[in-house]
């Protein structure tokens, strides 16, 4: 079984200060036939990333640090942890040279996108022309709005159908898209809702949380991920 890099948060209102992810992200990785193991921020990471884990999963949070995208603070931007930033771009540079299959959630998606040289709206209801609702106010293990998915795209080859239902918890999405990047999934109001790269290399983000939901799309996008990372270890290059 492949081992699944899982990024997390640093909560410093505890005393012990602690890493956590949600357990969703870990089950869903176990689900699929993988074995989670987090990835804490560490000062520096000499040795191939290859070497802890075979896939890269860039879980939720808070928002990333707008000076990565050369933007001042807006009134709206949410927390900032500049630790967590610079880790995740440091893993997705790491997996992009290593051939690492990447799968972004929410946040993810947005790290990925700046990583490779793209932008953020900073708050979706202040900055967009025109926005649906993106912070649903049901349960996250419910759907909130439709999600389509783009021709001759790799989500829609694991998705097989081109209009899906998803959840939505976040108030900031992709501006300007990232050189090496396609869009592959748009809400009805023109939010980017998922992005895919270029090539062979497995390199996946969406703005919604298949980790909550309990639906077939979900699973297939996870299994995609899984079977990806699975070849990644039959390669044994580490």
């Amino acid at each position: 079984k492949p081992v699944i890099g899982i990024t997390c948060q640093h909560n410093l209102k505890e005393s012990p200060d602690q890493y956590m992810v949600a357990g969703r992200y870990c089950r869903a990785v176990e689900r699929a036939g993988g074995i989670p193991m987090l990835l804490p921020p560490v000062k520096s990471l000499k040795q191939p990333l290859a070497s802890l884990c075979q896939g890269l999963l860039l879980s939720g949070g808070g928002d990333p640090d707008p000076s990565l995208y050369g933007e001042l603070p807006h009134p709206k931007l949410g927390k900032v942890d500049q630790e967590r930033d610079h880790w995740e771009l440091t893993l997705i540079h790491k997996a992009r040279e290593e051939q690492i299959p990447i799968l972004g959630i929410c946040r993810g998606i947005q790290i990925l996108n700046v990583a490779l040289g793209g932008s953020l709206y900073q708050d979706l209801p202040s900055q967009y022309r025109q926005v649906g609702v993106h912070w649903q106010k049901i349960p996250g293990e419910e759907v909130s709005h439709q999600v389509q998915i783009k021709e001759s795209t790799m989500l829609l080859s694991l998705l097989e159908q081109s209009i899906i239902w998803a959840n939505s918890h976040h108030h900031q999405a992709i501006k300007k898209l990232a050189l090496g990047l396609i869009i592959s999934a748009q809400s009805d109001d023109g939010v980017i809702e998922g992005v895919e790269a270029t090539g062979e290399h497995f390199i996946l983000g969406v703005q919604w949380h298949p980790e909550r939901l309990a639906t077939q799309e979900s699973s297939r996008i996870f299994a995609g991920f899984i079977s990806a990372c699975q070849k990644k270890l039959g390669r044994k290059d580490f």
